[in-house]
């Protein structure tokens, strides 16, 4: 569809939870459904469903890191992906999800 890649470089969840605790311009953008963010989320994450990112990329330029998560990966790897496409180049999969989060012992919501 977006010709994505699962492969390449992505940020670790620790990361993404430094840069979403430091604010100011850095995003963490869950890509998930609303009804999947209502049941856990990320305190702090912008919810973007992947349907509607298109529509986000021009205000997510302004940012100077955009951290994208999912439930595992996948979603988030195809959403990187069409960021990039978009010119959102400094976008980054949150490697792992938010699988990856709760491991890592993570707060959620």
């Amino acid at each position: 569809m977006f010709g994505f890649s699962l492969g390449g470089t992505g940020v670790d969840v620790k990361e993404a939870h430094a840069r979403l605790l430091e604010g100011g311009d850095h995003v963490l953008v869950d890509v998930r459904s609303s009804d999947e963010v209502r049941v856990q989320g990320i305190r702090g994450a912008v919810n973007v469903p992947l349907d509607r990112l298109e529509q986000a990329a021009e205000q997510l330029k302004g940012y100077e890191s955009v951290h994208i998560i999912c439930r595992s990966g996948g979603r988030s790897a195809m959403a990187t992906q069409m960021l990039h496409e978009l010119g959102v180049a400094h976008a980054q999969n949150v490697s792992g999800g938010l699988i990856a989060w709760e491991r890592a012992g993570l707060p959620t919501v």
